[in-house]
C-alpha cells in the first residue's frame, strides 16, 4: 500500500505535516521537549485558549489520543499532550505535543516529516505517522509538499479547521430550536467533506458532555488517567437512515451498549425506561443486558435536549421489533 492509499481511509479527516526540526527529535543541546507546532497548525488541532495562561498558570492542555505509525507500519497507541507553554509567563505561548510522543521521537531525524490525521468522527484522536527519508513514501509525498516545511498534505483537500467546527456548533445550536424531525428534508443540500466531518465530530462531542461521559443505559464510566471517555455518542435514527446530528437525535452509550442498541438489542419505552425484547432475552449469550431491564435512562444535562420521544419510537418501531 502506497502512503497516498495510506492516507485515504474515509473514517479519517485529510492529513496535515511538518518537516522536523533538529530540536523536534530530542537530539538538540537543549533536549526541548516535544514537537514544537506552528501557529498555522494550531487550526487543525482541539481548541486550547491562549487567554488562560499567566505566570501562575503557565500552560494549557489536553490529553489527545494518538496511534503511531512508520510509514503505513503500525508502531504504538498512545496518549500525547497539546499544550501552550508559556514559560511562567514570559513569552508568548508556543504549542507543542509533548508527553507519549517518545516511541515516535525516538526513531525521528531532522528532516523526517511526521503526518497528522483526525478521527473524522471525533476531536481528541489523531494519527502521527513518520516518513522517513530515504523511504519510498518519502519521495512520494515530497511531491505534494513542495519545499513547504508545514501545512496540509493536499491544498486542494485541507483537513477541517477551527472556523468549520465553530460554524458546526452553530448549525446544531440551531437546528434544536426548530420542531424536531424524525428524518432529514430531502431538499438536496450541497456539503463540503469538511462541514460533514465538523458537524458529526461536534455532534458527538456535544451528546457526550450532556450526558456527563457516562453511558445513558448501565450508567458506567471508564476513563484513563489522562481523561479520555470510553463513551460513544450515538444516533437514535442512524444517519444511514435519514436521521440527523440534531442533539435530541443522541445518546451517550458505553461501546458494547451503543452496538447493541444499534442493532436493536435494547430498546426504550414511552415512560423513558429500557426494554430488551423476547428473542434476545431466550439467548443465554446476552445475559448482560438483562440487568438494565425497566431501568429509565440518565437524561442529559439540558432538559431540552432529551433524546425526543418520536426519535425513540423510529428505534423501537424499526430497530427493536423485529426480535419480539
Amino acid at each position: 500500500m502506497s502512503i497516498k492509499q495510506f492516507l485515504a481511509n474515509p473514517e479519517w479527516d485529510a492529513p496535515f505535516f511538518k518537516r522536523l526540526a533538529h530540536n523536534d527529535t530530542g537530539r538538540a543541546a537543549g533536549h526541548q521537549a516535544g514537537m514544537v507546532l506552528p501557529k498555522d497548525l494550531r487550526q487543525y488541532l482541539p481548541t486550547l485558549d491562549e487567554a488562560e495562561t499567566s505566570r501562575l498558570a503557565p500552560t494549557v492542555d489536553r490529553y489527545l489520543r494518538a496511534e503511531m505509525f512508520v510509514g503505513a507500519a503500525h508502531l504504538t497507541d498512545g496518549v500525547v499532550r497539546y499544550q501552550f507553554q508559556t514559560w511562567g509567563g514570559t513569552r508568548k505561548a508556543e504549542s507543542r505535543l509533548t508527553d507519549g510522543l517518545r516511541p515516535l521521537r525516538d526513531l525521528a531525524q531532522e528532516d523526517d516529516i511526521v503526518l497528522f490525521q483526525r478521527r473524522a468522527d471525533a476531536l481528541d484522536r489523531f494519527k502521527l505517522i513518520l516518513v522517513k527519508q530515504g523511504t519510498p513514501e518519502f519521495a512520494e509525498l515530497s511531491q505534494c509538499i513542495n519545499g513547504r516545511r508545514w501545512g496540509p498534505l493536499y491544498l486542494a483537500d485541507t483537513p477541517v479547521a477551527q472556523t468549520q467546527l465553530t460554524r458546526a456548533r452553530t448549525e446544531i445550536a440551531e437546528l434544536v430550536q426548530q420542531p424536531f424531525a424524525i428524518q432529514r428534508s430531502q431538499i438536496p443540500r450541497v456539503e463540503t467533506r469538511q462541514s460533514l466531518i465538523a458537524r458529526s465530530s461536534v455532534f458527538r462531542e456535544q451528546v457526550r458532555q450532556e450526558y456527563e461521559r457516562k453511558c445513558a443505559v448501565s450508567g458506567i464510566v471508564i476513563v484513563t488517567p489522562t481523561m479520555l471517555y470510553e463513551v460513544e455518542s450515538a444516533h437514535v435514527v442512524p444517519l444511514s437512515e435519514g436521521g440527523s446530528d440534531d442533539l435530541r437525535n443522541g445518546l451517550a452509550l458505553a461501546q458494547s451498549i451503543h452496538w447493541a442498541f444499534d442493532r436493536g438489542l435494547v430498546g426504550v419505552l414511552p415512560d423513558r425506561t429500557i426494554y430488551i425484547p423476547r428473542l434476545v432475552k431466550r439467548m443465554a449469550g446476552n445475559a448482560f443486558l438483562h440487568q438494565f431491564e425497566k431501568k429509565p435512562i440518565s437524561e442529559p444535562k439540558t432538559p431540552n435536549l432529551k433524546v425526543h420521544p418520536d426519535a425513540f419510537r423510529w428505534h423501537f418501531d424499526n430497530k427493536v421489533r423485529q426480535w419480539e
